[in-house]
C-alpha cells in the first residue's frame, strides 16, 4: 500500500473517532447548559459573585459548542475534494481555534492578512489542518512568553504565499534536512508525522511547504499556492 493511501486511511479512522468522541462530549455537555440555564432561573436568589461565575461559566461553555463544531465539521469534510477556497477565512478559523492555547502560553499573535487575495482551488478542511499544525509548532517552538506572525501575501511575482514565524528556539542545523522525514521529532509526545503530513496535504493542492529558521532565534514556515489553482477575482477575505 502507498504511503499516501496509508495517510488517507488514518485520516478517514481519525475522522470517524473525532465524530464519535464528539457525539459522546455533547451529552455531558447539553447536562452542564441545563444545570447553568437552572442557576439563572434562580438568578434573583443567588449572589453577585455566583451569577458572575454562572455567567463566566456559560461563556466557556459556549466557546466549548463553537470549538465543537468546527472540528466536526472539519472531520466530516476532511476527505472532500478541492473548490473555491478563501485561505484568509481559513486562517482566521485556525486562530480562533487555537487562540485559547496563545493565552494560556502568554503569547501574543500578530495577523497580517492580505485582502486582495484571490480565490484558490483548495480543500479547505485540509488547509485548515496543515495551519493548525503549523501555527502549534510555532507556538511550542517559543517554549513560553514570545510572539507569533501569520501573514498572507502576494509576491511581485504575483505568486501567492501564506507564512508564519515565531520567536523561539529555531531549529539546528543538522536537523533541518531531516524534519519533513516520517517519524522525526525532537518532541518526547511527538509523533515526528506532524510536517511530513502537512507536506503531502499540501502537495494534493499543488501547494509548496518550505521553512527558513536561526538557531535559538526563530523560524518562518512558509505555503506557496499554485498561480494556476487560481479560480476567481474575487477576494479571500
Amino acid at each position: 500500500m502507498s504511503t499516501d493511501k496509508i495517510v488517507n486511511n488514518k485520516m478517514e479512522i481519525l475522522g470517524k473517532l473525532t465524530a464519535s468522541l464528539i457525539h459522546e462530549l455533547r451529552n455531558p455537555l447539553s447536562a452542564v447548559k441545563l444545570n447553568l440555564d437552572y442557576l439563572k432561573m434562580l438568578k434573583d436568589e443567588l449572589p453577585d459573585h455566583i451569577n458572575e461565575t454562572v455567567d463566566s461559566t456559560g461563556e466557556a461553555l459556549e466557546r466549548i459548542n463553537y470549538l465543537i463544531e468546527n472540528i466536526f465539521d472539519f472531520s466530516r469534510q476532511s476527505l472532500a475534494g478541492n473548490m473555491p477556497c478563501q485561505i484568509n477565512k481559513v486562517t482566521r478559523k485556525a486562530v480562533d481555534i487555537i487562540k485559547g492555547t496563545l493565552s494560556r502560553e502568554s503569547l501574543t499573535i500578530d495577523i497580517s492578512l492580505d485582502d486582495h487575495l484571490p480565490l484558490l482551488l483548495c480543500n479547505e478542511n485540509k488547509l485548515l489542518q496543515v495551519f493548525l499544525n503549523l501555527i502549534t509548532n510555532a507556538i511550542e517552538a517559543c517554549e513560553g512568553p514570545g510572539k507569533i506572525f501569520i501573514k498572507s501575501y502576494r509576491d511581485k511575482g504575483k505568486d501567492i504565499f501564506w507564512s508564519v514565524r515565531d520567536t523561539g528556539v529555531g531549529i539546528k542545523q543538522d536537523e533541518q534536512d531531516k524534519i519533513f522525514e516520517d517519524f522525526f521529532t525532537k518532541k518526547s509526545d511527538g509523533t515526528g508525522l506532524g510536517l511530513s503530513v502537512c507536506n503531502r496535504l499540501l502537495k494534493d493542492m499543488d501547494a509548496e511547504l518550505s521553512f527558513k529558521s536561526e538557531e535559538g532565534k526563530s523560524s518562518t514556515f512558509y505555503i506557496k499556492f499554485n498561480p494556476e489553482k487560481i479560480v476567481s477575482a474575487k477576494h479571500s477575505d
